[in-house]
């Protein structure tokens, strides 16, 4: 009885250690995402003023609309939309 006691005792301590052990990499690990989403999102606005100070420097829409220079203008705005949807 008293072994049986003991052996409960000790598994029941082992499984509070890897609770908490788990829950700290838990916690650790919210903290990382947390931070990569803070970052994404500070990127898509640094994009978004890239798009906007394009767009103000070629206000007559002169590079927009060259085939060469204009597709290079439209994958850079189709780049800052898809980071938008993320």
């Amino acid at each position: 009885m008293e072994t049986s006691l003991f052996i409960i005792s000790i598994l029941f301590g082992l499984s509070i250690y890897i609770i908490f052990n788990l829950f700290k990499k838990l916690e650790k690990y919210e903290d990382i995402i947390e931070e990569n989403q803070n970052f994404i999102q500070s990127e898509i606005k640094r994009n978004e003023a890239l798009l906007e100070a394009l767009r103000q420097i070629d206000e007559r829409q002169m590079f927009e609309k060259d085939d060469d220079v204009g597709s290079i203008f439209y994958q850079i705005k189709e780049t800052i939309e898809r980071f938008k949807k993320q």
